[in-house]
């Protein structure tokens, strides 16, 4: 799921932005990243992943789980101009300025699922990321934080992954030769009985076939 969120935000985000940034928004740890790298790409943003910060089980069930996740946006813009130019952008095409990608961004994302199974997303804190290189290059870099939630399925206590087909997520288990079980059984039909109160036996039954399994 949490690559299907990264895909599904820089996809949305280079779509928006267009032009704003020199290169399509991708995932990339900026801060691990070496600045004159990422130099080379700017005005640009990029989607990196915070971490889970809360999970509860829904209801008493021990089968479904409510996960809280954050995602940060980093924006990074340089002007050679001035350091006010960096952030308030400036009259040239190629100058969207910090302040303007900060606000489309959160105007992209605000309110949206991505069209995937996760809460809309909600607006969380924008905070400066301090760095001596980003100084030394005319560089302003903020990070935009975003939140939102989905749900994972538990596996039945004692059981192991069962994969049933190569694109769902356990078939991971089986690609990378780690335990599995076999899926269980389709059920193919369901038998319907009905015995009255001092009735010998049934006086009525039916057999109800799954439709996945009819042939017309």
């Amino acid at each position: 799921m949490i690559t299907t969120i990264e895909t599904a935000l820089c996809d949305r985000l280079s779509q928006g932005l267009g032009q704003m940034v020199n290169s399509p928004v991708v995932t990339w740890n900026v801060l691990a990243t070496d600045i004159g790298t990422v130099f080379r790409k700017l005005p640009g943003v990029c989607v990196v992943f915070s971490g889970i910060t809360g999970t509860k089980a829904v209801g008493s069930s021990r089968e479904k789980y409510l996960v809280s996740g954050r995602f940060s946006v980093f924006v990074a813009n340089y002007n050679l101009r001035s350091n006010e130019a960096v952030r308030h952008g400036g009259p040239g095409f190629e100058e969207p300025g910090c302040y303007r990608l900060i606000r489309c961004v959160r105007r992209l994302l605000t309110g949206q699922d991505l069209g995937i199974e996760v809460d809309y997303f909600r607006p969380e804190a924008v905070r400066p990321v301090a760095g001596s290189a980003f100084n030394e290059k005319a560089v302003a870099v903020y990070e935009c934080v975003f939140s939102t939630q989905w749900v994972e399925l538990a596996l039945d206590n004692g059981h192991w992954p069962a994969p049933e087909v190569p694109d769902e997520p356990d078939a991971d288990f089986a690609h990378w030769h780690g335990r599995i079980e076999k899926p269980a059984p389709w059920h193919e039909s369901s038998r319907l009985a009905y015995t009255p109160p001092g009735a010998a036996g049934p006086v009525a039954e039916d057999i109800i076939k799954n439709r996945g399994n009819d042939d017309d």
